[in-house]
């Protein structure tokens, strides 16, 4: 029992220690897919930025050139002046949609192969590309099921905050409905990032336990964060900050007008790769952080617990 109390006791810090650990002794098997992760990141960017760049200049010379937009939508003007303008409408949500679908598909990629490669070294099993296929395969489903029961999760906490706001905005007419529409707005970042939590323990469930996945992976992952909520939040909200840090050295990169040859050699290299390195740093952390927490709770449910490799070279 002594040992299995030392397994739960890592800490914050310990648990980010530790997950740098396991990235480093998977960094073999990592490579191929951090590679493809990489290029997959800068490819679309590079899309993002330089695709979409002649098609928002001509929306706006469209708009620019007809600034009886508005007017000739409300009455009986020949529309077939605005086809220009609603063609690149349409060229710039399809690009917007592929590129948000492919970055999507890498990041799940991404976290099934650190999350199952995690694991693996974490609880000293030995799985070769072959395993690690054979489980990614076997677990796609249900990581696509919970990813979908997320995000209907998401979009409604988003749609009930809306409703929140509004009422609030239309009833402000004394100190405490703009104290309650207050209390709303900074409650969004605490709702945001406890959401974010629980979307990637759930996503870990999904991977790591067989027949769990939808709705049943975030109640399983509700369940293992409870009296740790704070702690799961702690990391969330420090890797939210260090996305934001690059997010804001990108838009330092690109509001100095680069060449297209100077972003494809500085910007989009450095950024793309600090995103990777970020979110290849999230998904170990949260995959170590579940094997705590499931620890903890097979403790107090008197169940028989592993002990990890780490127990081994303590």
């Amino acid at each position: 029992m002594e040992n299995s109390k030392s397994q739960t006791s890592l800490g914050f810090f310990g648990i980010i220690n530790e997950s740098f650990k396991t990235t480093r002794r998977n960094a073999k098997v990592l490579g191929p897919t951090l590679v493809l992760v990489f290029f997959s990141f800068s490819f679309l960017d590079f899309a993002q930025t330089h695709l979409l760049s002649p098609f928002v200049k001509d929306f706006v010379l469209q708009l620019a050139k007809h600034m009886n937009t508005v007017q000739g939508f409300s009455y009986t003007v020949d529309k077939t002046i605005y086809d220009g303008a609603l063609e690149d409408v349409r060229v710039i949500v399809l690009i917007k949609l592929t590129c948000l679908i492919s970055y999507s598909i890498t990041s799940l990629t991404l976290l099934m192969h650190m999350v199952l490669t995690s694991s693996a070294a974490y609880t000293a099993k030995v799985l070769d590309i072959k395993d690690i296929n054979v489980v990614f395969m076997k677990s796609l489903k249900r990581v696509l099921v919970t990813s979908f029961c997320i995000s209907l999760l998401t979009l409604g906490i988003a749609c009930l905050y809306l409703i929140s706001i509004t009422i609030t905005t239309i009833l402000a007419v004394n100190s405490w409905a703009l104290l309650l529409f207050g209390v709303i707005t900074l409650s969004i970042p605490v709702c945001y990032v406890y959401v974010s939590t629980l979307w990637i323990v759930s996503m870990v469930v999904s991977v790591i336990e067989e027949r769990i996945g939808g709705f049943k992976a975030i109640g399983r992952a509700t369940e293992l964060i409870e009296g740790k909520r704070l702690q799961a939040s702690l990391i969330m909200a420090l890797f939210a900050i260090a996305y934001g840090v690059v997010h804001l050295i990108d838009i330092a990169l690109s509001s100095n007008n680069l060449s297209m040859s100077t972003q494809l050699a500085i910007r989009i290299p450095f950024t793309n790769g600090l995103l990777t390195l970020l979110t290849l740093s999230m998904f170990a952390v949260y995959t170590i952080f579940y094997h705590e927490l499931k620890t903890c709770h097979d403790e107090k449910d008197g169940k028989g617990i592993y002990l990890p490799i780490v127990a081994g070279k303590a």
